[in-house]
């Protein structure tokens, strides 16, 4: 009878598990208790399970659920929303919000929907954090997808940037950008204060930002920016690091890309990662799946081919 007990415990036991985990890995939006913080997240598609967050400083998952829809074929991507972003919560303090804060939530939503191993994607600092990642907890990953992503700043990235800002002078959005990035407008503090007046140096084509604001809103969240800045998130100069990546990554850029360059970035990564490969978009800038789809996908897709992955029916 002790017996029978026993087993009818365990039985209950696993089936419960089971179905907490379909339940977690259901299509649409869920929250996790991790960390003493909810993070949002959303799921869809279907294939392995593949992360992804939102950079961090304060744009929520719409732009990259709303754009990312052909990897759905390959996986079952959990877009979220990082800790006070989006509909995230977050601890009101702002020496919470440092890169490791980022990657233990991570790992703590891994542990969360009960995956050994997953996929992680990540888009500019999203990318950072998906790198540091890597670095820190290679053996719980099965691949890294970084778009666009930053992984230190030095001399390089600095003469890369100013060359890649100077480009644009002469179009309409130079001056005002170009002074708050060289610190001469010093009275927009706020990302939401600064980003119409920078947004047109992330595209390649400006005329592509119709495009983007069609992803729908940012929900651009001031206090992540702030908090992450006194947590000096994504300062880390992740390159001397980069060996300890192991999984097979793959490093997209565009070629017009000004905050976070092939020169500076994608191409140092690569060469630092044994099982890197480099995608560059051409005529493309910080978003360029958004501004050249059709390449993007075309080659990414091959990439993914060759990791074996398969089209989910």
């Amino acid at each position: 009878m002790k017996r029978t007990c026993f087993l009818l415990t365990i039985i209950t036991f696993c089936l419960t598990n089971l179905a907490f985990g379909q339940n977690a890995l259901s299509q649409g939006d869920h929250f996790a208790d991790i960390n003493g913080i909810k993070i949002h997240y959303y799921v869809s598609g279907k294939g392995p399970i593949c992360l992804v967050p939102t950079p961090g400083w304060g744009p929520s998952i719409n732009y990259l659920k709303n754009s990312l829809t052909p990897f759905e074929k390959y996986f079952t991507i959990v877009y979220y929303d990082t800790r006070i972003s989006g509909q995230s919560t977050g601890p009101n303090d702002s020496r919470k919000y440092s890169s490791r804060d980022f990657m233990n939530d991570m790992d703590s939503l891994r542990v969360y929907l009960k995956q050994s191993k997953v996929w992680v994607m990540g888009h500019s600092m999203g990318g950072f954090q998906v790198l540091n990642y890597g670095i820190h907890h290679n053996e719980n990953l099965n691949g890294i997808i970084a778009l666009a992503p930053l992984a230190g700043r030095d001399s390089i990235y600095e003469r890369e940037f100013t060359k890649m800002v100077m480009k644009r002078k002469g179009e309409p959005y130079f001056e005002a950008g170009s002074n708050i990035f060289f610190g001469k407008d010093t009275t927009k503090i706020k990302n939401s204060e600064m980003m119409p007046y920078i947004f047109p140096f992330y595209f390649h084509d400006v005329n592509k930002i119709s495009e983007f604001e069609k992803l729908g809103d940012p929900q651009m969240s001031d206090k992540a920016g702030e908090y992450t800045d006194a947590s000096f998130f994504g300062t880390e100069y992740l390159f001397p690091l980069l060996t300890k990546i192991k999984v097979p990554t793959l490093i997209v850029v565009g070629d017009d890309d000004f905050i976070c360059d092939k020169v500076s970035q994608a191409d140092r990564i690569v060469k630092n990662i044994p099982n890197a490969t480099e995608i560059v978009i051409n005529d493309a800038g910080h978003f360029s799946w958004v501004e050249q789809p059709i390449q993007f996908f075309a080659d990414t897709e091959k990439w993914l081919k060759k990791q074996k992955l398969k089209v989910q029916k």
